[in-house]
């Protein structure tokens, strides 16, 4: 009868189930702030090279956090496997999935940044009006403005 589990056995199980829980859950509020950090400093960095802000960086960040919870799922249940071990002593793969994550966002705002400062902010406004024009004509209006608003067509010699 040594396979069969004690009830002091099954408690002490269950003790170090809910205590890999705790870890666990932290890993996983620690994606979502790393997610949301790399979503602002994407919104930020697109505001500072005056692009347009729209919904799709907010879709790709939920999209991505959905790729994020299967692979911490994953984790998880590696983790609940572990948990019957005696020397896995804490919830190992979470640990290391939410660093990795970590990473890859922190990677993500570390770019963010660099595009934030490079040589488009630098651009002088004219040049980003030029960037903004949608269609011929707006650009057309663009150029009458830039040439001082009297632009009666090309001029000819002779």
């Amino acid at each position: 009868m040594d396979e069969v589990w004690t009830l002091k056995e099954g408690a002490e199980l269950m003790g170090r189930l809910f205590g890999q829980l705790h870890v666990v859950l932290v890993a996983w509020a620690v994606m979502v702030v790393a997610v949301v950090v790399d979503l602002w400093a994407g919104v930020d960095s697109a505001k500072a090279r005056g692009e347009r802000i729209y919904s799709g960086g907010f879709r790709r960040s939920v999209g991505k956090m959905g790729d994020y919870w299967r692979i911490q799922v994953m984790a998880l249940t590696f983790d609940v496997v572990g948990c019957c071990i005696p020397w896995y002593g804490t919830a190992y793969a979470s640990i290391v999935v939410a660093a990795a994550i970590v990473l890859i966002e922190g990677r993500s705002v570390w770019e963010n940044e660099r595009a934030k400062r490079g040589a488009v902010e630098k651009l002088p406004e004219a040049i980003r009006d030029i960037i903004r024009c949608a269609s011929v004509k707006d650009a057309e209006e663009l150029l009458k403005k830039l040439k001082g608003g009297d632009d009666d067509g090309p001029e000819t010699v002779g």
